[in-house]
């Protein structure tokens, strides 16, 4: 029983400290959508669609297009057609 409750406390204090920043400061929990966030835009990552798109557009020699057939998830990559 002691082992059961060291370990609810262990993890509680983890949790707290690890939310320090979200919890007492408010600050906003770390963005995490592709399309959102600049530092992945800044280092290149882009979005699944997008990224397929461009790899079936160079295998065919064409110019990228995007037929509108998007995620959610991928509502605003710079393929997207909506």
């Amino acid at each position: 029983m002691k082992t059961l409750f060291a370990a609810i406390f262990f993890v509680g204090i983890a949790v707290i400290l690890l939310g320090v920043n979200i919890f007492f400061f408010h600050r906003p929990f770390p963005d995490g959508e592709i399309s959102t966030n600049p530092e992945m835009r800044k280092r290149g990552i882009k979005c699944a669609k997008q990224e397929e798109m461009e790899m079936l557009a160079a295998a065919k020699g064409k110019k990228q297009v995007c037929d509108g057939n998007v995620s959610d998830a991928c509502s605003s990559c710079s393929l997207n057609c909506r």
